[in-house]
């Protein structure tokens, strides 16, 4: 392979890698969980080995290393429901 002929290689590598990167990105995953019998939706996406996690007006993101995904991001949602859980109560008090 000539020189240039390995450089367009790697460059078309490069570029599938990307679209691959993108289009995981831009695919968001509905995701339901309860909480004290009361159900939650939300949704995530994987970029990069993070976890995004999306509920309501809330965006938070973690690392998943070993784990699948939809674990961490079931994590993450829920501690989002716990915490979102006391503004509504505190907000209907007054």
């Amino acid at each position: 392979m000539t020189k240039g002929g390995v450089k367009r290689y790697c460059h078309n590598l490069d570029i599938s890698a990307f679209t691959l990167a993108l289009a995981e990105y831009e695919t968001t995953h509905p995701l339901n969980i309860d909480v004290d019998g009361v159900n939650y939706a939300g949704a995530y996406r994987v970029m990069a080995g993070n976890v995004i996690v999306y509920f309501e007006n809330e965006i938070k993101s973690a690392q998943y290393g070993t784990n699948r995904p939809e674990i961490i991001a079931r994590w993450v949602l829920t501690d989002l429901c716990r915490k979102a859980d006391p503004r509504r109560r505190k907000a209907a008090r007054r």
